[in-house]
């Protein structure tokens, strides 16, 4: 399947360029992620995942929500003492620049923690940011103590 990182409509480009420009003028970027942090935790309440029994099944639940939006896919797989989710294709870089990203990706660690302990996870479990954003949108991060 080829996919493509989709870039914001036309409508929003200039509004989102100019709006992370002004956050970074006012906000120090820990206090930026703590913003992006509590708004992809609304978002993962707001678009609440299914069921889902094993992590094929969590990668399928979770990109039903990314496909209806557009905002790439997710492929998780376990490794040592960790679940790895590598998202593709977030438009996070196309919204806010990529000197933003940093900031920016806090929004999907909160968004795939709150998904994780709604089905089950240990509250004491975290995502944390494995690799920044790559040119292709390539975001990995892991899920475990």
């Amino acid at each position: 399947m080829t996919e493509r990182t989709v870039s914001p409509a036309p409508q929003w480009c200039e509004f989102l360029s100019l709006f992370a420009q002004e956050l970074t003028q006012h906000l120090t970027p820990r206090l930026l992620a703590q913003i992006v942090r509590g708004a992809g935790t609304q978002f993962a309440r707001r678009h609440g995942l299914a069921a889902a029994a094993t992590v094929a099944d969590m990668q399928v639940v979770m990109n039903r929500v990314w496909s209806e939006l557009a905002w790439g896919r997710v492929e998780i797989r376990e490794a040592q003492d960790w679940l790895v989710l590598t998202h593709y294709h977030a438009p996070l870089r196309a919204a806010f620049g990529a000197e933003n990203q940093q900031w920016a990706g806090a929004f999907l660690e909160a968004a795939y923690e709150e998904w994780m302990h709604g089905l089950g996870a240990d509250p004491q479990l975290r995502i944390t940011s494995a690799a920044a954003a790559d040119a292709s949108e390539t975001m990995v991060f892991l899920f475990g103590k």
